[in-house]
């Protein structure tokens, strides 16, 4: 540096190095104090296993019906965008919707009941063996805007725990009637973060829905036909049979105006080519980030085309949907996956 002499830089310099030293001295302590939050974190999900009364299963109904005139198909349900917790009035709205916990469980709990009498109904023509339980997010309505705080039946933790005990009995009525029940749950996604706004990395962390994910787990540890996955992360690839879903809440497709049909169309084209670039690098990747379809949930709106599917809300329609003039009634969505046709005879099933 001009103007100072040998003495003068050798100072400067030690001075610098004291408070770079100092700098990673502090980040390390930062990093250090991370850790032990995430022990704790781990800790307490270990306590609250150990706490958990387990749902008792219930008596198995199913028979094996293995026919060399039949074929084995997969029965797929999806679940998505249960808002538990949330209170719509008719009145509010003009009647096009109404909204209550007391309504969501009734609408959740008849969803599972009719996709068995629906399977029930295809075991005529296929054997059906496993039911995948898809989940794609915003299982709580949380409390991320000032209305929902405001408006909402309970607290964001009480929603949390309410809706895993929910999501647990949907299971629970399912599971006797399978061979196998393969939960395949998402878990970040709007409605359930714990920061203000969306964040990339540990999103599947710093989230309600984890909990929601983890207490439904828990109180299926006695159904021994239940297999229950909880990816704590943005997305994930899932298989039924030879067919390969990536599983995503959908809360990051750019879009206004309502469907956003152009930004869902970009989304699956990018995770298209980022995927395939990993594929043709290694092909035995294949298996792990190749995707046939992409299924989410947020838009409320149930969409069935040959690159992408979704299903719509529990809610259906609320005060936010109806100022901007989308309406949509409350369904759910269920599929069989054939071993060489893929799908096939997805229905939209509507919740009363």
């Amino acid at each position: 540096m001009p103007g100072l002499d040998e003495a003068e830089l050798k100072a400067k310099h030690s001075e610098e190095v004291e408070h770079l030293q100092n700098v990673l001295k502090e980040r390390d302590k930062e990093l250090e104090a991370y850790r032990k939050e995430h022990g704790k974190l781990a800790s307490f999900f270990r306590q609250l296993d150990a706490a958990i009364e387990p749902l008792k299963p219930l008596p198995s109904e199913y028979t094996p019906r293995k026919s060399t005139q039949k074929v084995s198909v997969a029965a797929v349900m999806h679940s998505t965008d249960g808002h538990h917790g949330a209170v719509q009035e008719a009145s509010e709205i003009e009647g096009f919707g109404v909204f209550s916990p007391e309504i969501g469980e009734r609408r959740q709990l008849g969803f599972a009941r009719d996709v068995v009498e629906w399977v029930e109904m295809h075991r005529h023509g296929y054997v059906v063996d496993e039911l995948h339980h898809l989940v794609t997010g915003d299982m709580i309505s949380g409390d991320i805007h000032e209305e929902l705080r405001v408006t909402n039946a309970w607290p964001s933790p009480v929603q949390a725990i309410r809706a895993g005990e929910l999501l647990a009995k949907q299971v629970a009525i399912t599971a006797p009637r399978f061979q196998k029940v393969v939960v395949e749950f998402i878990v970040a996604d709007n409605h359930s973060r714990l920061t203000v706004k969306p964040q990339a990395k540990e999103a599947g962390m710093n989230s309600l829905n984890y909990v929601v994910g983890h207490y439904a787990k828990a109180l299926l540890a006695q159904h021994k036909n239940v297999e229950f996955n909880v990816y704590p992360m943005h997305e994930t690839v899932v298989h039924v049979l030879n067919r390969q879903y990536l599983l995503c809440h959908g809360h990051d497709v750019q879009g206004w105006m309502g469907m956003p049909w152009y930004g869902i169309q970009r989304k699956v084209a990018r995770e298209a080519v980022a995927r395939l670039q990993i594929i043709m690098e290694d092909l035995a990747r294949a298996q792990q980030v190749g995707f046939h379809r992409y299924v989410f949930g947020h838009w409320h709106t149930a969409i069935d085309l040959p690159l992408y599917m979704a299903s719509g809300s529990v809610q259906g329609t609320d005060a936010y949907d109806h100022k901007a003039g989308r309406y949509a009634k409350p369904s759910q969505s269920a599929w069989l996956v054939h071993p060489e046709f893929a799908e096939f005879d997805r229905t939209n099933f509507a919740l009363a």
